[in-house]
């Protein structure tokens, strides 16, 4: 029996200058090297929606996200996705939309409600929740973990009119706890960054920081990605 293609997703965070980006993460990706990848993913992948089928007519298949929920997202990422028609899944930190975000070197704008409506009225767009406060849910206790599994999908769903069904842990982190709980909250999946792929719960992305031109982005959509990515 023939076997599915694995789909390949991809984690981004702002797409900005060095400058512009106060973290020290270096999860910032500059607008025009955003559009570099954008422009190579459309030509060599089919892009599907997350959690999609991976019908590529022959290009291996590829799904685009984001974490946090920073305002770049709508003014940077969302317009050149759109004009490539390319889906895409952006995972909100619910209690910071609305509010800026505090990063050591300065304050950083996040998403408004309006935004993130204007967004998922696009056919191409979907959200998920990306936790209640962006704390690591495998220190809290399970109350606490389950309020921003559980909690921050309510929000979301009352916020946006309808069902979200897939979930990313903040900071990559989870455990058998953690993927339970997002299970019984009803997603259909989560998300880390980390190796994972055990489950439906634990699937695994690859992160596109600021160190990412198009050349490493080769590098980490082939083969070798995996089995070398601590050292590349």
């Amino acid at each position: 029996m023939k076997t599915k293609p694995e789909i390949k997703v991809l984690l981004y965070h702002a797409v900005s200058e060095d400058r512009e980006f106060p973290s020290p993460a270096g999860t910032n990706l500059p607008p025009k090297e955003f559009e570099r990848q954008v422009s190579f993913l459309s030509r060599h992948y089919s892009v599907v929606r997350l959690g999609g089928g991976a019908e590529g007519g022959g290009r291996p298949p590829l799904a685009i996200t984001f974490d946090d929920g920073y305002r770049d997202n709508f003014q940077a990422a969302y317009p050149v996705l759109m004009r490539y028609d390319l889906p895409v899944t952006f995972f909100l930190t619910v209690s910071r939309v609305g509010r800026d975000w505090d990063f050591p070197g300065g304050n950083y704008p996040g998403l408004t409600w309006e935004e993130v409506r204007e967004m998922d009225r696009h056919p191409l767009v979907d959200f998920g929740s990306h936790g209640l406060t962006h704390r690591l849910l495998t220190g809290l206790t399970e109350e606490e973990a389950d309020r921003e599994i559980a909690g921050s999908k309510a929000i979301l769903e009352r916020e946006l009119g309808r069902k979200v069904d897939f979930f990313s842990y903040t900071h990559g982190s989870y455990n058998d706890r953690t993927r339970e709980l997002v299970r019984k909250a009803g997603y259909r999946a989560a998300y880390s960054v980390i190796a994972g792929g055990e489950d439906e719960f634990s699937r695994r992305r690859i992160l596109i920081s600021r160190r990412d031109n198009l050349f490493r982005l080769r590098i980490k959509l082939s083969p070798l990605y995996w089995p070398l990515r601590k050292i590349i």
